[in-house]
């Protein structure tokens, strides 16, 4: 089998591809298109093209947003049962932000073994926006973002410029502080409201990715999943080996041992919510602060 640092050296590849890929994609125009004709799920020729490279990188072991119907869920289940490492992908998330020209968006990858996301990179390659320059338009060449990565309970991160590390990874080591901000997604909000008298207030910069982000740098408390599996996986890898834990809203029943357990046929974990939080005292806080919808 693998080891999980060789695996790491191939989830960063992919995404150091990618993000140069999708950067590229960008600066030529994207048209949005929408899946089913929900206005909720957009689309572009990058999402498409990022999909076709997670193919190329990881072959047939791959769970990955554009192809999962095809795949089926059977079909998924079989693949992160078996003793050989599977790979789930999200090519671009956050397709609205990066079809508007906004930072908050980027490629996922995450490798699992026995059931679990074990090492997983977040490539958001455009994240660095200077707000002091607003207006600014900046080619690809000039992105500047950066790579969150985990393997074998380590976390590491890198600066990038157009979509490809800067500097070798360096130690992730998580700030050590309260902000009293929680992230709060459209999907979580869709069906639950944030008590902002509890003490904690939302934070949506409208992708997984960039939560992920929020979250492993210190920006979020915590923050909530029940998205699709390919929005989770890799930000999961990179949140446990920086010490957080999945608990059950509002139980705080801890996770099955297999990720798609979490999920429905459709990969979906939006009919549950799944707290993201550094340990049981600020699951229970987070979850005193959300009540259902109606």
């Amino acid at each position: 089998m693998t080891q999980p640092r060789s695996i790491l050296d191939r989830l960063l590849a992919f995404a150091e591809e990618a993000g140069a890929l999708a950067l590229a994609c960008r600066d030529r125009g994207v048209t949005i298109s929408h899946k089913g004709g929900d206005l909720g799920q957009a689309l572009t020729e990058a999402d498409l093209a990022v999909s076709a490279l997670l193919h190329t990188h990881f072959g047939p072991r791959l769970i990955e947003e554009e192809s999962a119907d095809a795949l089926g869920h059977d079909a998924a289940r079989a693949l992160l049962g078996e003793t050989d490492w599977t790979f789930i992908g999200d090519p671009i998330d956050g397709t609205k932000p990066y079809a508007g020209g906004l930072p908050s968006w980027g490629t996922m990858a995450a490798a699992c073994h026995s059931g679990w996301p074990r090492a997983g990179v977040i490539s958001l390659p455009a994240w660095s926006e200077d707000r002091t320059d607003p207006f600014a338009i900046r080619r690809p060449s000039e992105q500047r973002g950066l790579i969150l990565a985990a393997a074998d309970g380590v976390a590491y991160w890198a600066p990038t410029r157009a979509g490809r590390r800067t500097e070798d990874l360096r130690l992730l080591m998580r700030p050590d502080r309260e902000t009293f901000h929680v992230g709060w997604l459209p999907i979580s909000a869709q069906r639950y409201t944030l008590d902002y008298e509890q003490g904690l207030f939302p934070w949506s910069e409208s992708s997984a990715a960039a939560d992920a982000a929020l979250l492993a740098l210190g920006r979020l408390d915590a923050t909530c999943v029940n998205y699709k599996i390919w929005d989770a996986a890799a930000g999961l890898a990179i949140a446990e080996a920086l010490g957080f834990g999945l608990y059950r809203w509002p139980d705080l029943v801890r996770p099955p041992a297999d990720l798609i357990d979490l999920f429905d046929r459709h990969f979906s974990a939006r009919d549950s919510l799944w707290l993201l939080c550094r340990d049981q005292a600020a699951a229970a806080r987070f979850a005193r602060s959300i009540r259902p919808c109606g």
